[in-house]
């Protein structure tokens, strides 16, 4: 059967160089395709490194007729210290924190740059986090090597304690295990501030802003005592989320309005994801792209499975031929899917040559994502299926109603 198919490719090749054509080029384009959607697909479901999941944020501001209060604000540690008490306590929160610094799915970044001791000149530029001790609690940080001790955590110990993401301690120590080195912060060589020395206590996994970008340098210090400009986090028991926010804000509005402080807004971070994405544009900008290659995706299933419908239509009577002599109908279905899988598989070594020239001459869209060998592998492997997938679709309909004529009429039509 093998070499009479070759025979038969060859006897059509006239035919088939149209078709092998048209395979390279929609192989190429739905490679293409299916490597823009891994860019951004496999970077969402990336982990950022701390767990949103369940966890509220929650902010606090200054009434604007108090705000003068000299008073009043004299006594401000006081009643924030009252305040965040009465959040610890309220009902399904299994842990409460409060962090400033970079904030989650608001675009309010704090960055700045540390430098080892051991070189002075290689300055790498990180976020920064301000953290209470429960943070990594309600955040769900497990470090990847060291330990966090909670009653080291503070701003008055020397060198200061800090907490590193995998990608900043890399950076830092020359992939080195960063736990025990000390780094420094330059902007403050010229101070009279005492925090220009830092002792790495554990490293962190890889941090991220948010699903929509690629791993960044994270730093986490000690934070100062809570002010109006902390946002607390609370983590909130898996039966008390349906409704968590309204009943907060309906139980703790008054509760919370001590002194010159009220409640100003609880959100959860699912929340604040969806509108940051919104304001960003991300959600349009995904929709359209993604709407465009669905579009152009359908319009290669109509195409191929056109082309393939028709060759194996046309061959309707060859087909009944081959069953006259006994031929059975799977070895008949069989002999016409290998012709289009050898088709494929042909057309797929110049295609996987044009391919590979594309990534390594930085045409492919890896903004979120490194162009890595494995990727371009994943991606061209399921473009080949998809497009096997279409011609098996091709051939099948249109093959199984032509094994339904019978022997003898397609002999005499011949």
């Amino acid at each position: 059967m093998i070499k009479s198919l070759f025979r038969q490719m060859w006897n059509q090749r006239h035919a088939n160089v149209w078709v092998w054509v048209e395979l390279i080029v929609v192989l190429i384009l739905l490679w293409y395709s299916i490597d823009l959607v891994y860019n951004y697909e496999a970077a969402a479901r990336q982990t950022k490194g701390y767990d949103t999941e369940n966890v509220f944020d929650i902010q606090l501001n200054i009434k604007p007729a108090l705000q003068n209060d000299s008073v009043l604000m004299s006594h401000s540690a006081e009643y924030l210290e009252q305040i965040y008490h009465l959040i610890q306590q309220y009902q399904g929160v299994e842990e409460a924190c409060f962090y400033y610094g970079t904030i989650p799915y608001t675009g309010n970044n704090m960055y700045e740059g540390y430098a080892p001791h051991s070189d002075s000149t290689h300055v790498v530029g990180c976020f920064i986090r301000y953290v209470s001790p429960t943070y990594f609690k309600v955040f769900r940080l497990q470090p990847l090597s060291g330990s966090f001790e909670a009653e080291r955590w503070d701003k008055n110990e020397y060198p200061m304690p800090v907490l590193m993401s995998e990608t900043l301690s890399d950076s830092l120590f020359s992939g080195r295990n960063g736990v025990g080195e000390t780094c420094f912060n330059p902007y403050f060589l010229n101070s009279v501030q005492p925090e220009t020395n830092y002792k790495v206590m554990a490293v962190l996994p890889a941090h991220k802003t948010d699903e929509y970008e690629r791993y960044e340098p994270f730093i986490y210090l000690p934070s100062p005592p809570l002010t109006h400009w902390h946002h607390i986090a609370v983590r909130v028991a898996s039966n008390s989320i349906p409704g968590f926010t309204e009943h907060f804000m309906q139980d703790m509005q008054g509760k919370l309005s001590i002194g010159p402080y009220y409640l100003y807004d609880i959100n959860s971070y699912g929340d604040m994801k969806e509108a940051f994405d919104i304001e960003q544009g991300t959600v349009n900008y995904l929709n359209t792209t993604y709407a465009v290659i669905l579009f152009f995706v359908f319009n290669i299933f109509l195409g191929m499975l056109g082309t393939f419908w028709f060759r194996t239509r046309k061959n309707r009577s060859e087909i009944a031929l081959r069953m006259a002599p006994g031929c059975s109908r799977m070895n008949v279905f069989g002999y016409y899917v290998l012709e289009g899988i050898l088709l494929l598989v042909s057309a797929a070594i110049p295609a996987v040559f044009v391919c590979a020239n594309m990534q390594m001459a930085d045409l492919t869209v890896h903004t979120l994502m490194e162009p890595a060998w494995g990727r371009f592998l994943l991606c061209f492997v399921s473009a080949m299926l998809l497009l096997g997938i279409i011609i098996l679709l091709g051939i099948y309909f249109p093959a199984r109603k032509a094994m339904g004529i019978e022997p003898a009429d397609a002999l005499h039509n011949e």
